[in-house]
């Protein structure tokens, strides 16, 4: 049995949500400049992420690699995760349920949680760990990547918070472990295998 202050509770957190998204989402259409920028943001952004995690390896820097190798882990591990949530709590896409201006192709799968603001906040926030200053733009870009996701009518504003929480909670859970034992002994073994065959920096 449901209780009713549960119930009240939970309904207006939906409408916030929705009253949330509908502000954003009203937006769109509006400038074809703003358009532009967020579709791109929203479809694209991804890439930058993965370029990001290449120029840190390519840094050549012992602390980058290893911050860019933990950041792809945990991106995997945290998208393994919302895959499960999103199939125990599937949530429909806001245009079919509501009337929205959408600018981009509609997707099949569930809207809860954001695979892109799993994604950014994942790498972003182990990145973060071991080179602050690249950490702090992917941050930005994260950020920048989940409104547009709401800008462009793809999720409501609790999805992509829900994906933020899930993808920053997963690389500090993650960065935690990679300090102690085992984990740290067999990461620091995958390095000396990557520095014999030459494809990692040595310790500095």
């Amino acid at each position: 049995m449901i209780d009713a202050s549960t119930a009240v509770s939970d309904s207006s957190s939906r409408s916030l949500d929705y009253a949330v998204f509908h502000a954003v989402n009203g937006f769109a259409g509006r400038n074809s400049i703003l358009d532009a920028v967020m579709i791109a943001s929203a479809k694209y952004l991804p890439i930058a992420f993965a370029v990001a995690l290449l120029a840190l390896w390519l840094s050549w820097r012992a602390r980058n690699q290893r911050g860019a190798l933990l950041a792809g882990v945990s991106a995997l591990v945290a998208l393994g995760l919302g895959q499960l949530i999103g199939k125990a709590l599937p949530r429909p896409r806001p245009y079919l349920s509501h009337t929205v201006n959408q600018l981009i192709p509609p997707s099949l799968d569930t809207s809860f949680p954001s695979d892109h603001a799993i994604l950014g906040f994942a790498v972003a926030v182990m990145v973060w760990r071991y080179n602050r200053r690249a950490g702090a733009a992917l941050l930005v870009l994260a950020t920048v990547m989940a409104i547009a996701r709401v800008f462009v009518g793809a999720h409501y504003p609790a999805d992509v918070l829900g994906g933020a929480a899930l993808g920053a909670v997963t690389s500090v859970v993650l960065a935690t472990l990679s300090e102690r034992p085992p984990i740290v002994h067999l990461l620091d073994a995958v390095f000396r295998i990557l520095r014999r065959g030459r494809l990692a920096a040595a310790d500095n």
